[in-house]
């Protein structure tokens, strides 16, 4: 072999753990598989497409804490109103910042529904031998970090009353590893339907979709609640003199 080919090759080798290391800084040799809990798993009947809220004014909280930050919150806040105005509702969205909210329900004209949104973590799991190994192995042994969390969501009336509530949990495996990832690379190109693939930001469109219909679903059954609840509501007596129905004495 010639001394022009094996220099060559050495700067082949050498691109290839350039490319290899900055695949694994970058984070692209992760694979997350999205597991629906509680009601999540519910079917949704409820299409969010359709103006299930024409005229409603909705207002959107989304509260940050431990397991969000402000600007995570807003833009969840952001996302949700695009699903409540796609459904025909004027929306409006607050972020509270230390512990202040930025809306005034007192002010201006009330919503018909408020919504009311927090995140927890509820678990995490990860192994630091694992991870060791998975280092000196350049991921040919695959690490993996389990999270749960939950999605609290209260809608009210503008007076407060309670109209629904859930909370929506999910669970997220984050596997490390070029050889796991690979794997599921070719199914999903050449075996999974699209529906089914489990690479790139398969899982955040999954929680995605799951989400925003039980979100649709519960902000429906709230509507459906207030409208019966405001049908039990004394009507205003007509003006004028009460019917006399007696004889005349």
């Amino acid at each position: 072999m010639t001394r022009r080919a094996v220099k060559f090759g050495r700067r082949v080798r050498d691109a290839g753990w350039v490319l290899l290391w900055g695949a694994l800084l970058s984070g692209c040799v992760t694979t997350t598989v999205y597991q629906p809990l509680s009601a999540l798993q519910r079917p949704a009947i409820v299409d969010p497409q359709l103006a299930n809220f024409e005229g409603m004014r909705v207002l959107v909280r989304c509260v940050p804490g431990d397991y969000i930050e402000a600007s995570d919150a807003d833009l969840l806040c952001r996302k949700v109103g695009v699903l409540f105005r796609n459904q025909g509702a004027r929306v409006e969205t607050d972020v509270p910042r230390n512990g202040r909210s930025s809306r005034n329900l007192q002010e201006g004209t009330p919503p018909d529904l408020v919504v009311n949104l927090s995140s927890r973590l509820l678990h995490k799991e990860s192994s630091g031998p694992l991870w060791a190994l998975t280092v000196l192995t350049l991921t040919i042994v695959p690490a993996y970090t389990e999270y749960s969390v939950a999605q609290d969501v209260t809608i009210r009336d503008s007076s407060g009353f309670l109209l629904a509530s859930d909370s929506l949990k999910a669970r997220f495996i984050e596997y490390f590893g070029a050889g796991v990832w690979g794997v599921n690379w070719v199914l999903d190109a050449v075996v999974r339907p699209p529906e089914e693939e489990i690479t790139g930001d398969a899982a955040a469109k999954d929680f995605s979709r799951d989400f925003y219909a039980q979100l649709s679903q519960l902000a429906f059954n709230a509507r459906v609640r207030a409208d019966v609840l405001r049908s039990f509501e004394p009507r205003p007596q007509s003006g004028g003199n009460p019917r006399q129905t007696g004889a005349v004495p």
